[in-house]
């Protein structure tokens, strides 16, 4: 029997794929589910390797690659990721296969297949270095400030002082943790792309909103999720139906 090891900070996205695993591969078995690089270092340390490790990349105390630093991996890694075609070109030129999220049952049977090819060969150190090299080049980098024109001037606003974005009028609005408002010339599509997908969620078509705004949870009518927010919104704070499942993940994050 071949163990396997998820280290995945998201859970349902690790109990998704351990499911996904033991349904379609009866020759392996999940022996661990672990959230950070902390967690996973000591669980290492008290436990023989496993045959197979699933690491998501970007981890809430850090990249899946710190494990490599302080811990001789010697087994087949493959990885989780959102990362762009860059990233996963990496990945494959030193031989490591990867899973681009969400995962899919044929994705996953392709990449086991390539396991059992290569379940002999040991993953060095080295091939991670190089690894990590053409991530840090490639990794995404999250808006740190919105730029807007008040008055006449130019403020660079810090997106953590940034408690949420709506759309009114056809025009996108934010306020600030301080209670000021601004407007920005950018859709929420576009926002969306920029900001930190652990610090803001797009709830619905007209709000984007910080994790730490939200101030008490209601359950509404039709089984929908109303925030109470801070600062207060004089609009309606609802989590629209199709989004309430990633909603509440994004939460348990």
């Amino acid at each position: 029997m071949i163990s396997a090891v998820i280290i995945e900070d998201e859970p349902l996205t690790a109990n998704r794929l351990k499911r996904l695993i033991e349904n379609e591969q009866g020759d392996i078995t999940v022996i661990a589910l672990l959230q950070t690089v902390s967690e996973t270092l000591d669980w290492l340390g008290k436990n023989p390797e496993p045959d197979l490790y699933f690491m998501d990349i970007q981890l809430s105390d850090g990249l899946s690659f710190d494990v490599f630093r302080s811990f001789p991996v010697s087994k087949p890694v493959i990885f989780t990721t959102a990362f762009d075609e860059y990233a996963i070109k990496a990945f494959k030129a030193n031989g490591i296969d990867y899973l681009l999220k969400p995962i899919v049952s044929a994705d996953l049977e392709s990449s086991l297949r390539r396991f059992h090819k290569l379940r002999r060969q040991v993953i060095l150190p080295d091939n991670i270095q190089n690894i990590l090299k053409g991530i840090s080049q490639n990794q995404v980098v999250y808006k740190a400030n919105i730029l807007v024109e008040w008055r006449d001037q130019l403020l660079s606003i810090p997106v953590s002082n940034i408690a949420y974005f709506w759309t009114a009028n056809r025009n996108i609005h934010f306020i600030t943790n301080d209670r000021k408002i601004y407007f920005v010339s950018v859709t929420l599509d576009q926002l969306e792309e920029e900001l930190n997908p652990h610090l803001f969620f797009r709830i619905s078509r007209q709000f984007l909103i910080s994790r730490d705004c939200i101030e008490l949870i209601n359950i509404y009518f039709g089984k929908r999720l109303k925030l109470q927010v801070s600062p207060k919104s004089e609009e309606e704070v609802i989590v629209s139906r199709e989004r309430i499942t990633d909603f509440k993940a994004w939460l348990n994050k």
